[in-house]
C-alpha cells in the first residue's frame, strides 16, 4: 500500500472511531466533505496544510495521519531506509520520510525532511486541546522558523525545542534544499 492509501485510511479510520460523519468532519476542520471525501477514497493528493486541519479536526498530530491504518502485522522493530514512508507535499514539494517503524508503541515519532530551496509553507492553526512539541535539528543548509511572533534562523547543525501552540512558518530562503530531522511528541494520539 502506497503513502497516499495508508493516508487516506488513517483519516477514514479515524473519523468512524470519533463517530464523525463526512460533515461532522467538515464542520470540524474547516475542510469541505467533498475534499474530506475525494482524500478518504485516495482520490486526492491533500497538501499539508489540509492535512494539519483534518488532523486538528479529528483531535490528533499531523504526524499521527502518517502512520497509516492499523496494522495486523506483528511488530517489526526495525525499518529499513527502502520500507520508509515518503510522501512529498504537492504545494510546497517538500519531502517528508517517517522514520519510526510503525505500529510501536510510543507518543515520540521521528521524521526526516528535505524542504526546498525557497520554499515556504504556512500552518495557521486554530486552537489545539494540547500543544505538540517538536525539536528540530538542522543536518544541512538553512531553515527560517516564525512561531508566533518569535522567529528563529537555523543553520546546519543548530536545534530547537517549538510548543505548536502557535501559528507556524518553516521557509527556506536560500538556493539549497534544508535537509532536517523532527522528533515529534504527542501523547494525546492513540
Amino acid at each position: 500500500m502506497d503513502i497516499h492509501q495508508q493516508i487516506s485510511q488513517r483519516i477514514r479510520e479515524l473519523r468512524l472511531a470519533r463517530g464523525y460523519t463526512l460533515e461532522e468532519l467538515a464542520a470540524r476542520s474547516n475542510v469541505s466533505r467533498a475534499m474530506i471525501s475525494m482524500i478518504e477514497r485516495a482520490a486526492a493528493n491533500p497538501t499539508a496544510v489540509v492535512l494539519d486541519k483534518l488532523a486538528n479536526g479529528l483531535g490528533v498530530s499531523l504526524a499521527s495521519l502518517f502512520n497509516g491504518a492499523t496494522n495486523t502485522q506483528p511488530f517489526n522493530p526495525l525499518l529499513r531506509h527502502a520500507e520508509q514512508p515518503v510522501w512529498q507535499d504537492p504545494e510546497s514539494g517538500y519531502i517528508r520520510r517517517s522514520l519510526t517503524p510503525q505500529g510501536l508503541k510510543t507518543s515520540t515519532q521521528l521524521v526526516e525532511v528535505l524542504f526546498p530551496a525557497q520554499g515556504r509553507i504556512t500552518y495557521d492553526l486554530p486552537q489545539r486541546d494540547q500543544a505538540i512539541q517538536q525539536q528540530i535539528w538542522i543536518i544541512d543548509g538553512q531553515l527560517d522558523i516564525q512561531l508566533g511572533e518569535q522567529c528563529y534562523q537555523l543553520l546546519q547543525g543548530d536545534s530547537l525545542a517549538m510548543l505548536l501552540d502557535h501559528p507556524i512558518i518553516f521557509s527556506n530562503p536560500s538556493a539549497e534544499p534544508c535537509r532536517y530531522v523532527l522528533a515529534i511528541e504527542d501523547r494525546k494520539t492513540p
